[in-house]
């Protein structure tokens, strides 16, 4: 059976859940014709990629596919060289003799230099622009200026902190929330429906479910769609990645130690392997908190931290600053 998520992800802009105002800041983009480079940031499953997409189709119609590039910084710096060699998109452009950083450097211009068809200038999105190396970022700089006449850059992250300032200083912030719990329940009712499922999962599962995806509809119909095709019940306890949690649980052994460097680490690899933002690793922390000891002062820290990044700070010092405080808090 076809999925979900496909099967109902959004078409046009307005079929998106929350978000009004940025939504309606693209619409006066597309019918402008014109906007500005952007840095678009969110958690997952919020909707980042889908109202990129929607709007790129207001703007450039049936010509979308020729006038935007997306690169998948994540993947391509991963993979490296065994990606561009075998990804069609750029294997034409793929250097052998060069590094994966040079090629990197090669494929941005070449593509940033192309002719827009049928408008004045063509996109060039990054895919987690997270994965993205300093010197690739520094070398992004000077290829948005030089060819700004004629290509947009827009960067997805879901850490907007890990973008070098001269990038997000060229570049519009849209920042994506956390969708409400009551729209993600409401759509997952409007789903049941078209599907002809009314009632296989009751009202309260759905709205436990709507409130443990905590804002990610992605997550919320990939486990709909597995509890009525299961016939099992939803269990909002399970829908937490148990690694992830497995490792916020170290952290904290790692604090009640005193071990402020093995803390730090797991923080790290949260954020790095596990793709986590700041604000997403503090929030998988309090929930393990909240199981491990009930302890006010701690809980004001989280918001305290949490409001810390929400407003631009730079997500590693953060929580590095959390947890120093943390540890000594002696939980």
């Amino acid at each position: 059976p076809m999925l979900w998520i496909k099967k109902y992800r959004p078409n046009t802009l307005d079929e998106i859940l929350g978000e009004e105002h940025i939504k309606n800041q693209l619409k006066m983009f597309a019918e402008s014709g014109s906007f500005p480079h952007m840095l678009v940031s969110g958690s997952r499953g919020v909707g980042k990629t889908t109202a990129l997409e929607c709007f790129l189709k207001l703007v450039y119609g049936e010509y979308t596919s020729e006038n935007v590039t997306v690169i998948p910084s994540g993947t391509l710096f991963s993979q490296g060289r065994a990606y561009l060699e075998a990804n069609p998109k750029f294997t034409h452009l793929y250097q052998k003799n060069m590094s994966v950083l040079a090629n990197f450097k090669h494929i941005v211009r070449w593509h940033a230099s192309l002719r827009p068809l049928n408008t004045p200038f063509r996109v060039i999105i990054f895919d987690e622009a997270d994965a993205l190396p300093q010197d690739a970022q520094n070398g992004l700089r000077r290829t948005m200026e030089r060819f700004s006449a004629t290509c947009r850059f827009i960067f997805v992250t879901t850490q907007p902190a890990s973008v070098i300032d001269p990038l997000r200083s060229r570049s519009l912030p849209l920042s994506f929330l956390p969708i409400e719990s009551i729209l993600i329940a409401n759509r997952l009712r409007e789903i049941l429906s078209l599907e002809g499922k009314e009632g296989t999962v009751s009202d309260d599962d759905l709205d436990l479910l709507a409130i443990a995806v905590r804002g990610d509809l992605r997550k919320a119909i990939m486990h709909l769609q597995v509890a009525v095709e299961t016939n099992c019940p939803i269990d909002p306890e399970s829908i937490d990645d148990t690694e992830t949690v497995r490792l916020s649980n170290m952290i904290l052994d790692a604090v009640r130690r005193g071990d402020q460097s093995a803390a730090q680490k797991g923080a790290e690899t949260l954020m790095i392997e596990y793709g986590l933002s700041g604000r997403e690793l503090i929030r998988t922390i309090w929930r393990s908190l909240k199981v491990c000891c009930n302890n006010p002062k701690a809980t004001l820290l989280v918001a305290e931290t949490d409001s810390l990044i929400g407003m631009s700070g730079n997500e590693y010092l953060q929580v590095n600053a959390f947890l120093a405080r943390l540890l000594e808090m002696k939980i």
